[in-house]
């Protein structure tokens, strides 16, 4: 390769089409309950993509999907605009779409009301974006949703879409697992480097993730396994509006890494710039959303205004542990399935609004740095789970909240061994006490910036 390629990775942009409604009651309610900005996308999107066109160096934008908020027709038409004008500013922009682009009930916000819009069918989406990776693939997959393109003379992108059923089972299936492997193995015979690109999270970006059934692709690991082994070892994911850098390993020893991105709209707002070296090393740089016009963000600069939203959001599900146990019940399954629980949630979270970490080491009796003693419960909760999303968590050993941790997990030990012996399997309380401090500090601190070596070594400086 003569010279460095680099694309702007971008994803989960959400647009949202404000002539649907985007005011009132109802979508406030819906607004409080949801990590990404939604009126304002289009004052987000237009901003980043300004500077995104003004930009000389990096020609190509590569989306992972989920182009708009539910499916709404009038949204996506929103999308395609704002896509030519980065194609008029002579970007090459290359998609795929998601579970969020395509709806058999799409909804606009009117005063108390959500009210149905014209949704749109997944059948469509290839023929709304048929300009933006379809055109001018090399190979498309029999479906229609998946295909190659071709960066530069040595670089290959597999656009891998993971829609699955459309219903419970969000992957690969062996067919077009099977097809992806060809092109692949087509690839590397052309003396080409092939990364991917799917919408889900391929590898889970935290250990709690591997918890939550929707934080990644069905049957990961298998799948982890057989790209691994196919010869594929870099793909780009979205979805869980994160920034991570995740590595799998597989049983014959191949190594893939899944490098997921937060959304644009929405904290962590973040988009990457992926930057291919002369000597074929990968440099994986943030960029943080920049500033945009808004009416409501008050004083806020545009990073404050998505923690503020991002906070506000688990802030009202702990204050409903306290005061609201209905509305956080119907949040984790409904009143009937979490009633049992109802004592210890309102304990907790009465004890989250008002205790600090001062309290909390008298109570159990453990010494707490005075750095820290007087910040709320709450707020360091709130910030446990924000910094997950953001990445490069950092109560290492060796902080004053890592210190907290684990004293308290210490004084929990007895209870830590009643909850593993309820999971499934059985499980000690060491290693409960070791998976909630690895959700607090991140010692290898590259799920924002990074540089990999991969194969693309052996093909780009051929």
């Amino acid at each position: 390769m003569s010279q460095p390629f680099s694309f702007f990775l971008v994803t989960d942009i959400h647009y949202f089409e404000p002539a649907l409604g985007a005011e009132g009651p109802a979508y406030e309610r819906r607004s409080r309950v949801d990590q990404k900005c939604i009126a304002e996308t289009g004052a987000i999107i237009d901003a980043e993509f300004a500077r995104i066109a003004a930009d000389t160096e990096t020609n190509t934008v590569i989306i992972p999907g989920d182009l708009v908020f539910d499916g709404e027709k009038a949204s996506h038409l929103g999308v395609l605009k704002r896509l030519q004008y980065l194609k008029d500013h002579g970007k090459r922009v290359l998609l795929i779409t998601a579970r969020h682009d395509y709806n058999d009930y799409s909804r606009g916000f009117v005063g108390e009301e959500q009210v149905e819009v014209e949704h749109t069918n997944r059948e469509e989406l290839p023929g709304l974006y048929h300009a933006y990776g379809w055109d001018d693939a090399i190979n498309v997959y029999r479906d229609g949703f998946s295909y190659v393109s071709q960066l530069t003379d040595k670089i290959r992108m597999l656009a891998l879409n993971c829609d699955g059923d459309t219903k419970d089972f969000k992957g690969l299936y062996p067919e077009q697992l099977a097809w992806a492997k060809e092109q692949i193995k087509k690839a590397h015979d052309d003396g080409c480097y092939i990364f991917a690109i799917t919408h889900y999270p391929l590898l889970p970006g935290s250990n709690i993730m591997k918890l939550i059934g929707d934080a990644k692709l069905t049957d990961w690991e298998q799948t982890a396994d057989f790209l691994a082994d196919a010869g594929l070892d870099l793909i780009f994911t979205g979805h869980m509006h994160m920034q991570s850098l995740t590595e799998h390993v597989s049983p014959g020893g191949n190594k893939i890494t899944d490098i997921c991105t937060g959304s644009l709209v929405g904290c962590p707002a973040y988009y990457r710039r992926v930057t291919f070296m002369e000597d074929g090393r990968i440099d994986i740089q943030s960029i943080p959303t920049g500033e945009f016009a808004w009416k409501d963000k008050g004083d806020r600069t545009a990073a404050e205004y998505f923690q503020w939203r991002f906070d506000r959001m688990i802030t009202d599900l702990v204050d409903a542990m306290a005061d609201d146990f209905e509305f956080f019940a119907n949040k984790f399954g409904g009143v009937e399935k979490m009633k049992k629980f109802k004592a210890p949630i309102t304990f907790v979270g009465k004890g989250l609004k008002k205790w600090n970490i001062g309290t909390l080491g008298r109570l159990l009796c453990f010494k707490v740095d005075p750095s820290v003693k007087d910040r709320l419960l709450k707020d360091v909760g709130v910030e446990f789970v924000r910094n997950i999303f953001i990445g490069d968590e950092p109560y290492v050993k060796g902080t004053p909240i890592y210190d907290v941790m684990d004293k308290l997990l210490n004084r929990l030990k007895p209870v830590l061994a009643i909850a593993g012996k309820k999971i499934k399997g059985g499980v000690s309380a060491d290693y409960l006490k070791d998976f909630v401090l690895s959700l607090i500090g991140d010692e290898n601190r590259r799920d924002h910036t990074a540089v990999l070596e991969t194969s693309a070594m052996q093909y780009l400086t051929k």
